[in-house]
């Protein structure tokens, strides 16, 4: 065989090794739905939480994070639309029903519900300690949006409860729970369960909030993120005199302003939370987002 013939080959070959197994998952298993201006995923192949969040980032996003109930709504029937049986799987530390991952953990400290969905120790903290199933002692943070299993007797939030002391990520139900009771919750509510149970899980994008945010169309970084009071503009373009705006997770709008010769935010005024910055920086709009803690 002649040698240029062979060495294509062999290029060819390491090339569709590498495209045949970068994918973390198959797209004929992917479920691609919208809800306001976000996309999301629902993956229906088993994973652990961490697998599935590795999953998420290698495919552009991260697992679910839940601001509000119209969110919840829109992901549950999602779900539900995605054609996913309620009996899929069988969660034994989570009363027998199925699950579907969702971005809230708090494997970093015990209680300390964070969304981390991209799974790099970083998120909002929504929620702190159990629900009447545990200790009792559980609230929300600074209002932050919960959808935890409730007793549908009592109304009492039951959950999260870390159940055999093991239980470090959250997951919507597909069925009340324990089976064929809803004592716990009820379907579409959130369970803590087993950070190692394989489940299929729900993607989301267009509202990432990693550490260190790129708009890659524009070059333009901004940091610290999170931040404490002043949220800096890293670009090579000069944006003195361009106007720029900052919406809250609902879209409300908190801050607009112009930017000075520092290129920086000021965000003292701001509750801890998730913003989105807006402005045009003269290629084309830009939007990040960034966590105020």
């Amino acid at each position: 065989m002649n040698s240029k013939i062979l060495y294509f080959l062999l290029i060819g070959l390491l090339f569709w090794h590498t495209v045949a197994f970068s994918q973390c998952a198959n797209q004929s298993n992917i479920y691609t739905f919208k809800y306001g201006n976000k996309t999301y995923e629902v993956v229906k192949e088993l994973k652990s939480w961490s697998e599935a969040a590795d999953c998420a980032v290698e495919r552009g996003g991260y697992l679910a994070e839940i601001n509000d109930e119209n969110e919840q709504s829109a992901i549950y029937n999602g779900i539900i639309a995605a054609g996913i049986s309620s009996t899929y799987v069988s969660v034994m530390d989570g009363g027998s029903i199925a699950y579907v991952w969702i971005g809230a953990t708090d494997k970093q400290t015990e209680g300390s519900w964070l969304w981390d969905g991209n799974n790099d120790g970083i998120g909002i903290n929504f929620w702190n300690g159990q629900g009447k199933a545990g200790t009792g002692n559980g609230e929300p943070v600074a209002s932050n949006y919960n959808n935890w299993g409730k007793s549908n007797g009592t109304g009492e939030i039951m959950e999260p409860d870390d159940f055999n002391k093991n239980q470090d990520a959250a997951a919507i139900a597909l069925a009340g729970w324990p089976a064929s009771t809803t004592f716990l919750g009820v379907a579409g509510q959130w369970n803590d369960i087993n950070i190692n149970n394989v489940l299929y899980f729900v993607i989301e994008y267009n509202s990432s909030v990693g550490v260190d945010e790129i708009n890659n169309k524009n070059n333009i970084k901004i940091y610290p993120n999170p931040c404490n009071k002043i949220l800096n503009v890293d670009t090579n373009r000069n944006l003195s005199g361009i106007k720029y705006q900052v919406y809250d997770c609902t879209g409300k709008l908190m801050i607009t302003d112009t930017f000075e010769n520092s290129n920086t935010i000021n965000t003292i005024h701001l509750n801890s939370g998730i913003y989105c910055l807006r402005f045009n920086d003269g290629i084309s709009p830009v939007e990040l987002k960034f966590i105020r803690q």
